[in-house]
């Protein structure tokens, strides 16, 4: 089955206090498990404030960087990438869990994907991790064996 792993909006104008641990753990998890993936996503949000700057903070080699306009990520241009990789399975990551990552579960779903999410990997800006109420709605739509707790070592800052 091929996977792809689908990364969220980590972009310097979205981090601050209590999200700065995100880029770290993902830029980790990229640097080991890149490579098990057939195709990697990594989506920029552009918003006014952002238009015509580069505030992705992530990078990988095999990584498609995907700018984007609303909540959901699964927008034609991810489509695309996702169709043309012949992708089944979406492992998805990022910032932020009550909205983008709840967004993007819920149309990738839609789509036929089978999506599971790196719980661990995916900020809030309410609490970390399996605290928030979109990690449980998450849990009981795609069944808890599809959150996985992965990539969450201790990062000091």
């Amino acid at each position: 089955m091929k996977k792809a792993l689908l990364i969220t909006d980590v972009q310097e104008d979205f981090l601050g206090n209590t999200l700065d641990y995100i880029e770290t753990l993902c830029q980790k998890y990229l640097d080991e498990h890149g490579h098990e993936y057939d195709l990697i996503i990594l989506t920029h949000w552009v918003h006014e404030d952002n238009r015509g700057e580069d505030t992705l903070l992530l990078h990988h080699d095999k990584a498609v960087v995907v700018e984007k306009t609303t909540y959901s990520a699964l927008n034609p241009e991810v489509r695309d990438h996702l169709e043309k990789a012949r992708i089944e399975e979406v492992h998805l990551a990022g910032v932020d869990s009550e909205t983008t990552i709840l967004a993007t579960m819920f149309a990738l779903t839609d789509a036929g994907y089978k999506v599971k999410i790196l719980q661990r990997l995916c900020g809030s800006y309410f609490t970390h991790g399996s605290n928030t109420m979109a990690m449980k709605v998450m849990g009981q739509v795609l069944g808890h064996e599809n959150i996985l707790n992965v990539g969450g070592d201790r990062v000091w800052m």
